[in-house]
């Protein structure tokens, strides 16, 4: 609430200056206030007109139609604007009411201890009345005594139920609006009109008696003076509240301040006796005029002196003297020109008083003397008020008549007014008193609407004249004032098409809110006809010294908002930095001076500090009162708007409650669709940056921005300094999120105003928290802060996913072998090689990757980050981080979540340095956009005015088109938390180093203790698995589409045989390990060529139930411990070779056992053994010892065994293995190999499952062990006796050992077109070596560290003369030689036939004999023979064996 100084019926308003008196709280004022502006309009027949004779003159009867309209104000007006009276007596405040609270003057009174009795009765009731009313009039005289150039003086105490019957003349009370009637209010204003009409008699009469009326010179003033505020029992500071209230230094001075009469009054009167009588003192109607008050003592008022420029220059050019030598002398037009400029002046207080006929009358009677005398100055003023009247009157509904003067005024008439009257000047009454012939109120308003453009067109072209043609020179500030003024009413007739209205004609008066109607390109007025109307007003401060900076400033604003409501920016943008290059040299030098009356430097004085921050609410209030009326602030925040510096809007919404200090979040929205709301706030904020990068200079921008920095420095006002400060950095920047690989999105400023701005933002808010204000920061630049998040997979303690399948899997296998899984284990696998969705755990730490940007050349501090949520129960761990000029820089941050379930990660809050804690959303992609240049005028107008002025240049499509503009993609990390999960950790290893020396074939165990570290959670399920080097080479072997069958089997077989193993019994339950409980496993690792590491991985988790009983998928961790594994070479096999050997061994053993059938079946062989077999040591197998070998002659007892076989099978044909061992170890080693009777399975038929390995248990079959002492690097070629095999069905597949071909429905050969006979022979081959290996059985001993292990006899392979020399035929042939039965010679003589061997005889020659050759079919199906005898020569090749001749 305020003076209006731009409003329109300006001149016809009563400023009332309210002062608060007494303890009374802002809020109060402020409601006070809010009651007195309701009725500031008093109409004149609710007026009580005053009884005296001599306080008619303005009596309210003579027009009850009238109103009086007041002006309340807080402010008492300067001097600059007192020196404009009586030009402009409007400008005084004609009536000081002091605002006191009923409730704080009667606790004030109280206190003070001086009670009083009666004729022995106790009156403290009365008493304390009286104390209240003696406190109100002495606020009441320091009112009168402080603001003497008022006319009335009273105080009005709201909120008391106290009777206005016997309280002094000056004491009004006001109850609470509770008890208070709906025109308690207007009844007091009524009151304090009707003091004023009396009290302007006087003042009237006043300014009749002087002689001279001066006009305001356009000079430099004297600085203005300080007035007295009122916030403390109307006291100064430093005065005593129980002391009476007096005058002091400014009641000495009281008629300094008194504007009661015009300059030099004091003086004349001290040099004359009496009032001249020559000269009128009325109006040149005396029949119309008011009654003279003759017996008004002209002493009675005191004005102040003469002003020291006015003493200056000569009394007489200034003086209107009423005596002279003629009608065309000099002095006969000065003695004219004052009195027209009294008319004048009464007719304003006409005007003010609400008599508006007798307004009009005066003023068109001064106008036309003024006019006469050339009197521009008066002329342009009674044209001004003549306006005002008219207006007031067409708002009032009265019926009324244009003065022929405005007509004659106007050098261009409108045609569609009416015709120039014929009436003079003098009959006057006849302009506004209605007759039978008066034209309608409608015509009126068209015609005063067509004559006003054109007059006030002339009545500032009169002001102008009166700089050019006399010394008649206003102030800077009446004329721009007026300007604005006339300008204002342009524009209300702008937007209603240059027509008066009830609507506008109340906006007029009453100031109501503007219409929203646009103003039109072919408006009337047009546009520009305004526009170059309003820019007259300028105020230049090289014609006008006197006009101050405030002033200045006002004027200034004005036109910026009469340009804002016309359209016209860039003017307004140009107006608004006239104000701040004016307002910055006199802050400082403001400052200067203060810091001087302190006696402190002007940089290190905040003395003003709490004066500005005390401006600032004060601004806030009265941009409450009224919305004209903005603080610096709000001037601030409109340059920036205009210069396409729009605000940056604070987020009220945010995702959580702990997100910030300016997020707000009501716990009863939804947190997802808070997160969107404010997200979608951002990307629309950034959008509107890149517009605003485009659109308009960013040069000057820069500059406006710093020229708000200041003058924020010099008010000073660090929450401005901070704002804008924070805005100049994101208006240099480039708002952008670039890509990795893009250079651009620096800023445009230089490093050094950068880092100059980071520090002027830190220096401003470390001293607001030495003065106490720590919640002032500023608002962080940059919304891409956050670039990307994703969560760190732990090394060690990872969880794994596993479906409920993969658990059966692991189930089912372990049951069918009571091994691992054979080729593939889904708990066998590293968290490495299962790749998927990082997972939570509930109730555990988990570390995040953040990746920060930094687009500026400095160091940004952050002093607190942390990780986003829009759940409220995710516990954020903050952190502090350096962040680096220019750079994108990864932070690591901690979050625990503490249930399961799925967690929603949307950003970061984070706490920059001098800057409110924020929410920053994740941009994960790259965001830069360029918009297309010439959609950004019809994108950028100011919401405001673009609901005010219509304009064609926004096409629909350029509207669309950015709309379409693209905005920057939030994203969200979402993740899974899973129940929590045991923690177990490696409490022991028995072995040192993790590592381990073994010989090949040898088999070492150890163990592994593990410990439960967790508090609650058991771990129900514990799976050891096992990984080694060698895995990988043959997987990658097993890869390969060139491998046969059998290369293959042999792989897998190789892959089968885990070098790793735990010792487990079957049907030993699973083991679990309870919280804070530790369990040992015991492994054993076997020596393997080409194992160099190995890999022990323990998965364990927690399920909760059996096993058999888990529905969906589970998680489990997995330790891993590694294992270095040096594997030596022990004992290798170098050669190997099948032998054929002799049935005769077998044919004379058994021949004994037939000739001997009491004797022992083992007897002593020959002497045709073979010499070269009793080096061996052969000893029979015994199951439970080992230790049966000697070095006799026990080969010879093995061949005197063969052929005679216990268990009624073929034991006559037998061959030779012939094996070369090497000792690859430095210290001696010896070797067992155990030789079966028959192979550990049914080999007749292949189809069956063979195992194949040399460590299978040794069974009760009979066999024979060969020992041998192997020196370290020694060969030695060892002979086995092994029985022939026949086996059936040799063609049979070679089987894979990899449980998934089997369930393969086609199967296409990686070798290309192989020849049926050949795939044959090697799965022939294949069969013979596995029941080859199945009889054998071989290990190694160091007898000195009793090391043992199994020797690889893998290595051997067969050819076809193998297998043939192994393969026992399918159909058998025997034959025998006999004498011949039909010789006829029976004769005993006859040499006998001798059998020798198994198929050697020793016959007679020339003698008969009989062949018999015996077939046995060894085969299952039948055969057909063919028996051909060919004889041959022994002992001879082939072909001469043929040569029997």
């Amino acid at each position: 609430m305020g003076a209006d100084p731009f409003s329109i019926v300006a001149p016809a308003q009563v400023k009332v200056l309210c002062i608060p008196v007494g303890q009374i709280r802002e809020s109060k004022f402020r409601s006070f206030l809010e009651r007195l502006e309701k009725d500031n309009v008093i109409p004149l027949q609710d007026v009580s007109p005053d009884s005296r004779p001599h306080k008619t003159l303005f009596s309210p009867l003579a027009f009850p139609a009238g109103r009086v309209l007041f002006d309340i104000i807080t402010s008492a007006p300067t001097e600059a604007h007192l020196a404009l009276s009586p030009f402009e007596l409007f400008r005084r405040a004609f009536i000081v009411v002091g605002i006191a609270d009923g409730g704080s003057v009667r606790e004030e009174s109280q206190s003070d201890n001086s009670p009083a009795k009666l004729n022995g009765k106790d009156r403290s009731d009365q008493k304390l009345s009286d104390i209240v009313i003696q406190s109100l009039l002495r606020y009441t005289e320091r009112l009168e005594s402080d603001f003497s150039s008022a006319l009335v003086h009273t105080t009005i105490v709201f909120d008391c139920d106290v009777s206005n019957q016997h309280l002094p003349q000056g004491i009004t009370v006001v109850p609470s609006p509770v008890k208070s009637k709906t025109t308690t209010i207007k009844t007091v204003l009524c009151d304090l009109t009707s003091r004023l009409l009396a009290e302007l008699a006087s003042f009237a009469r006043s300014i009749q008696e002087s002689d001279i009326i001066e006009t305001p010179k356009a000079q430099r003033q004297n600085p203005d003076r300080p007035l007295a505020r009122y916030t403390d029992l109307s006291r100064p500071a430093s005065a005593d509240p129980r002391q009476p209230l007096s005058s002091g230094a400014n009641g000495a001075n009281r008629n300094d301040h008194r504007m009661s009469m015009p300059a030099h009054l004091l003086e004349n009167l001290g040099s004359r006796s009496s009032t001249p009588e020559g000269r009128p003192m009325s109006p040149a109607n005396s029949a119309r005029s008011p009654p003279r008050m003759l017996d008004v003592a002209t002493g009675s008022t005191a004005s102040p002196p003469l002003r020291p420029a006015d003493r200056s220059r000569p009394m007489s050019r200034d003086r209107a003297t009423m005596q002279g030598f003629g009608s065309n002398s000099l002095l006969e037009r000065e003695r004219n020109k004052s009195r027209g400029r009294l008319q004048i002046v009464i007719g304003s207080l006409y005007l003010l008083a609400g008599r508006w006929p007798d307004a009009v009358r005066e003023l068109v009677d001064g106008a036309t003397v003024a006019k006469t005398n050339s009197d521009h100055a008066w002329h342009g003023k009674a044209l001004d008020y003549l306006l005002v009247t008219c207006i007031l009157h067409a708002w009032a509904g009265i019926e009324f008549r244009i003065p022929q003067i405005l007509y004659s005024a106007a050098e261009n008439p409108s045609p569609g007014s009416l015709k120039p009257s014929k009436e003079t000047p003098a009959s006057s009454q006849a302009d506004v008193t209605a007759t039978s012939a008066a034209p309608s109120r409608d015509t009126l308003l068209q015609n005063l609407s067509s004559l006003l453009p054109e007059s006030v067109t002339t009545i500032q072209n009169l002001y102008s004249r009166a700089w050019t043609f006399s010394e008649d020179r206003i102030p800077q500030l009446s004329f721009s004032q007026c300007g604005l003024r006339f300008a204002r009413l342009l524009v209300v007739l702008a937007r209603t098409d240059g027509k008066f209205t009830d609507a506008n004609l109340g906006q007029i008066v009453l100031k109501g809110p503007p219409r929203q109607e646009g103003i039109r390109l072919t408006s009337n007025p047009f546009r520009g006809e305004i526009h170059s109307f309003l820019f007259r007003s300028f105020p230049d401060t090289g014609v006008d010294e006197s006009l101050t900076v405030a002033d200045r400033t006002s004027i200034l604003a004005g036109m910026s908002t009469l340009l804002a409501e016309l359209g016209y920016r860039r003017k307004r943008a140009y107006i608004l930095k006239e104000i701040l290059d004016g307002l910055i040299p006199a802050l400082v030098e403001a400052r200067k001076k203060g810091a001087a009356e302190m006696g402190v430097h002007p940089a290190a004085s905040l003395a003003s500090l709490d004066a500005a921050l005390i401006g600032t609410r004060r601004t806030s209030r009265e941009v409450a009162y009224g919305e004209d009326e903005i603080g610096i602030q709000g001037l601030l925040q409109a340059v920036c708007e205009t210069y396409e510096i729009r605000p940056w809007t604070r987020l009220v919404t945010g995702p959580q409650p702990n997100d910030g200090q300016d997020e707000v979040t009501d716990e009863s929205h939804d947190p997802e669709r808070s997160t969107r709301n404010m997200t979608k706030s951002i990307t629309q904020r950034a959008v509107q940056q890149i517009i605003e990068k485009y659109s308009g200079s960013t040069e000057l921008k820069v500059d406006i921005l710093r020229i708000c920095i200041n003058l924020c420095e010099a008010l000073p006002d660090l929450e401005g300094v901070l704002r804008f400060s924070a805005e100049l950095l994101r208006t240099s920047g480039s708002g952008i999120a670039p890509g990795p690989d893009d250079s651009g999105g620096s800023s445009s400023l230089s490093v050094e105003d950068q880092l100059r701005l980071w520090n002027n933002i830190s220096r401003t808010v470390g001293v607001a928290r030495q003065l106490g204000i720590s919640q002032l920061a500023a608002d962080y630049w940059d919304d891409f802060l956050v670039r990307g998040i994703e969560m760190v997979p732990s090394m060690t303690n990872e969880p794994i996913a596993h479906a409920k399948n993969e658990l059966e899997s692991v189930q089912r296998t372990r049951a069918d072998t009571g091994t691992g899984p054979f080729l593939y284990n889904p708990f066998g696998q590293s968290t490495k090689a299962k790749k998927s969705t990082p997972l939570m755990v509930a109730g555990e730490e988990a570390a995040f990757r953040v990746v920060l940007q930094n687009l500026y050349d400095f160091d940004l501090e952050i002093e607190s980050i942390r990780l986003a949520s829009i759940h409220k129960d995710c516990d954020a761990l903050p952190q502090e981080v350096t962040l680096g000029p220019y750079r994108t820089q990864t932070v690591y941050l901690t979050a625990v979540h503490p249930k399961s379930g799925q967690l929603v990660i949307n950003g970061c809050v984070a706490k920059v340095r001098g800057c409110r804690e924020r929410w920053f959303p994740l941009f994960n992609t790259a965001w830069s956009h360029v918009p297309d240049v010439k959609l950004l005028q019809s994108h950028y107008v100011d919401p405001p005015l673009h609901s005010r002025i219509s304009s064609d240049s926004a096409k629909p499509s350029e509207q669309k088109g950015l709309r379409s503009l693209p905005e920057p993609t939030a994203s969200n990390l979402v993740l899974n938390v899973i129940s929590s999960l045991p923690s177990v950790t490696l409490k022991a290893l028995s072995l040192s180093q993790s590592a381990i020396m073994l010989l090949e074939g040898e088999t070492k165990t150890f163990t592994i203790t593990l410990h439960n570290a967790s508090a609650s959670i058991p771990a129900d399920f514990v799976l050891p698995t096992f990984e080694d080097s060698m895995a990988s080479q043959l997987r990658a072997a097993m890869s390969s589409n060139e491998l046969s069958p059998t290369d293959l089997h042999e792989l897998q077989l190789a892959a089968s045989n885990k070098p790793l193993r735990l010792c487990q019994t079957a049907g030993e339950e699973q083991p679990v390990i309870e919280p804070g409980k530790d369990v040992t496993f015991k492994l054993e690792v076997t020596g393997i060529p080409g194992l160099s590491n190995a890999n022990i991985q323990i998965s364990y988790g927690h399920l909760g139930v059996p096993r058999t009983e888990v529905k969906d998928s589970f998680h489990t961790r997995q330790i891993s411990i590694p294992l270095t594994v040096t594997v030596n070479a022990s004992i290798e096999i170098a050669r190997t070779d099948l032998l054929p050997f002799s049935t005769s061994f077998a044919w004379q053993n058994q021949q004994r056992q037939y000739s001997q059938p009491n004797t022992p079946s083992i007897r002593k062989a020959d002497s045709r053994t073979p010499t070269s077999a009793r080096r061996h040591s052969s000893t029979p197998h015994r199951p439970k010892s080992n230790k049966g070998s000697t070095t006799g002659n026990h080969f010879q007892s093995l061949l005197s065994r063969i052929g005679l076989s216990t268990n009624g099978g073929d034991d006559k044909s037998h061959c030779l293995l012939s094996l070369d061992v090497r000792n690859s170890w430095p210290t001696p080693l010896s070797i067992s190999i155990q030789v079966r009777s028959t192979p550990p399975s049914d080999h007749t038929n292949p189809t069956l499952p063979i195992t194949g390995t040399n460590n299978d248990s040794i069974d009760n079959k009979p066999s024979y062990t060969v020992h041998e002492s192997l020196q370290p690097g020694h060969t030695k070629r060892l002979l086995l006796l092994l029985p022939r095999l026949r086996l059936t069905n040799t063609t049979a597949p070679i089987p894979s050992l990899d449980p998934l071909a089997s369930k393969k429905q086609f199967v296409i050969s990686s070798t290309g077109k192989t020849d049926p006979r050949q795939a044959f022979r090697e799965r022939e081959t294949f069969w013979y070596r596995e029941a080859l290996l199945g009889m054998l059985h071989a290990t190694w001993t160091e007898e000195s560290t009793h090391r043992t292990g199994l020797v690889n006899l893998h290595k051997i392979s067969l050819n076809a003369r193998m297998v043939q020399t192994l393969r026992l035929p399918e159909v058998e042939v025997q034959m025998s030689i006999s004498p011949s039965s039909f010789t006829g010679n029976t004769s005993s003589s006859a040499a006998p036939v001798t059998q020798i061997g198994a198929n050697t005889y020793v016959v007679p020659a020339s003698v008969p004999l009989t062949l018999t050759a015996t077939l046995t079919n060894h085969d299952t199906a039948p055969v057909q023979p063919l028996l051909r005898l060919q004889p041959l020569l022994a002992d001879q090749p082939y072909p001469v064996a043929m040569e029997l001749g």
